[in-house]
């Protein structure tokens, strides 16, 4: 585009209108002929164009607006003239008083009216006058906020003028092209999850030459900057959310450059965020535009925030099911998780350093190393222990609907993956035993969990028909027997409305987490967990009312799922404190994930949650829902 342009205005009728507290009334539109009174007959003339209108006076050094003066009624064989005056300075003062506006008169030097007089000669209707700004000379003075106005009215010794239409008011406004910052509806969050992450910030240039978009006309540059106030700009923030973020620290983060090119209408810039100058903490950036590069450029002063941290995103493990997750952090430093098998996926097993970046490393079992019993049985609920220098997997080997060939296993191995042999380079769980069988212990004797007090080694059992604990001999192998080969403990702790038991201490108080409703029914599931507390690891556990967990009474901790997105969250591992003393939960739950055009259901995978307290010393989900994402775990090694 040609910067040295001479352009004709020719505003559309509509533009802004505004009322004075003068004698006139001004307004936006065009002069029509009326009928009735004297105006039918009595001559008049008027402005085309009257009122408030826009007058752009940028990208050019003269701008012009053309309007029209035309006369109504009478006869057309008279001549008129007419000329437009300037306000006085009171008229303006006036009507900034009753608008609430601050317009200064353009001095005349900066601007011109051609013809100064109109004339209607004999058979004319209408004239043309045009206003000729010097644009140039006093961009410079709108870009520093005087809000110049050209004040005009129609006057004439020879002829009468319509009230009303007899004002023009030329607003010097510039429409320059304008960059900015293309904020996404909901605030952008940054997963800081490598060394070094550089997220891309979105710009968009606003620049249009009589109404028509156009793409820039000049090579240029703006920079990227956090705003002076940020502070204040965080405390803000944080008040209006509820949130309680901190400022990103100067020295973690550069930031780049937009760069525009003639012809683009969109550029990007990068941010760039080093996670070993941050803490796992939520952080907040307030970032503008400014600097363009070139005067015919402005930067828009909207503030544009990004959230930043170290973050996970719900599901932890979505390549396969992992439903009933066991969790244990083995002598090699490494998490390893065990789950309920899936078609023939034999207990697939996963490594982590972090709870949240899971590998899959193996089946724990495969056709040849299924127990010998039951071979129709799949394998469910593991629970991973580590006892006396060796790794002992107890799990149920069970079948859907099967509850009387449902049983309890154990196998131990020198390694998380099994015992390597030359047989099994890779590692298996060889040798079975079978635990606990519903010959003795009852039908659905499932769901185990160990629990190590002193000398005394528990195993907790039971799905639906009641929660069962029984001791286990030294060497967590077997059950432990008086002289007469009883069970020397058996004791039922909870009622028929629950399964998937795992016990934790916190305080003086033994929490006992169970899973109620429908596992396994996709969509329809009911899935949920809830809780009950006691002050002795055998019981009576109870809900907030002191009603036991005997009679099917619980405490929520997370529900069935917003039915939206999560659906059927259960059967949790052992809790797990990270370095900073925050305490984890990892469970199962169905999810519906956008794919393609379309929303699959997928499920049960891996879900991470930070377990929070109420005042009175209860565990809970926030909102008692799974997460989308939340802060990662910390492990310092």
């Amino acid at each position: 585009m040609n910067n040295k342009l001479f352009r004709k205005i020719f505003l559309g009728i509509g533009t802004m209108c505004l009322m004075t507290g003068l004698s006139l009334f001004l307004s936006c539109g065009s002069e029509k002929e009326t009928s009735g009174g004297d105006s039918a007959t009595k001559p008049y003339l008027s402005l085309k164009q009257y009122g408030l209108n826009r007058l752009s006076v940028a990208n050019a050094d003269e701008v012009i607006f053309s309007l029209k003066v035309e006369r109504h009624a009478g006869n057309l064989d008279s001549e008129y003239v007419a000329k437009l005056n300037t306000w006085s300075e009171e008229e303006l003062k006036v009507y900034n008083e009753k608008e609430g506006t601050s317009f200064v008169a353009l001095p005349e030097t900066y601007y011109s009216v051609t013809p100064s007089k109109v004339v209607l000669a004999s058979g004319i209707k209408e004239a043309n006058i045009d206003i000729k700004v010097q644009a140039s000379q006093i961009i410079s003075e709108i870009l520093k906020g005087t809000h110049y106005l050209i004040p005009l009215r129609l006057n004439s010794d020879v002829v009468e003028l319509r009230k009303g239409r007899s004002d023009i008011l030329l607003q010097l406004v510039i429409d320059y092209a304008n960059v900015e910052i293309v904020a996404p509806e909901i605030i952008e969050k940054i997963n800081v999850n490598n060394v070094s992450t550089t997220a891309t910030i979105k710009t968009i240039l606003d620049y249009k030459v009589d109404g028509k978009e156009m793409a820039s006309s000049w090579d240029f540059t703006c920079d990227l900057k956090v705003p002076e106030n940020a502070t204040e700009l965080l405390e803000a923030y944080n008040k209006r959310y509820s949130t309680d973020y901190e400022l990103l620290p100067k020295d973690s983060y550069s930031l780049g450059q937009v760069k525009y090119a003639t012809g683009d209408r969109e550029a990007e810039a990068k941010l760039t965020i080093r996670r070993n100058a941050i803490e796992v903490k939520y952080y907040l950036l307030p970032l503008v535009l400014t600097n363009p590069s070139t005067n015919q450029v402005t930067c828009k002063d909207n503030v544009y925030y990004i959230v930043a941290g170290q973050f996970y995103t719900n599901p932890i493990i979505s390549d396969r099911s992992v439903a009933d997750p066991t969790v244990i952090l083995a002598q090699d430093g490494r998490f390893y998780l065990y789950a309920t098998q899936n078609k023939n996926d034999y207990m697939p097993v996963y490594s982590s350093t972090d709870l949240v970046n899971w590998k899959y490393e193996k089946n724990a079992f495969q056709k040849a190393t299924k127990p010998t019993w039951d071979k129709d049985n799949a394998f469910w609920a593991p629970d991973m222990q580590y006892i006396d220098g060796k790794y002992v997997l107890y799990y149920s080997y069970a079948m859907m609907n099967g509850t009387a060939i449902s049983h309890t296993c154990v196998v131990t191995a020198d390694t998380p993956l099994g015992t390597y042999t030359s047989a099994y380079p890779k590692g298996a769980f060889l040798d079975s035993k079978k635990l606990l069988s519903n010959e003795e212990f009852g039908a659905n004797c499932i769901d185990q969990f160990y629990y190590e007090e002193g000398e005394h080694k528990y195993l907790f059992y039971g799905s639906f028909t009641g929660i069962y604990v029984v001791e286990l001999t030294d060497d967590g192998l077997a059950v432990k027997r008086d002289a007469e080969g009883k069970p020397v403990l058996k004791k039922k702790v909870c009622g028929n409305a629950f399964e998937g038991t795992n016990i934790y201490k916190k305080g003086n108080y033994y929490y006992l987490f169970a899973s109620i409703g429908n596992c396994c029914a996709s969509e329809n599931s009911s899935y949920a967990l809830v809780v009950g507390r006691s002050t002795d690891l055998l019981g009576p556990y109870v809900d907030k009312e002191g009603r036991s967990m005997l009679d099917n009474s619980w405490e929520p901790v997370v529900d069935g799922g917003d039915r939206t997105k999560w659906v059927g969250p259960g059967h949790n591992s052992v809790i797990v404190k990270d370095d900073a003393g925050t305490e984890w939960m990892i469970y199962h739950s169905y999810y519906y994930k956008e794919k393609g055009n379309k929303s699959t259901f997928g499920g049960r995978y891996g879900m991470l949650d930070r377990l929070q307290w109420t005042n009175d010393g209860w565990p809970y989900i926030k909102n008692y829902l799974p997460s989308e994402s939340d802060l990662i775990p910390v492990f310092y090694n």
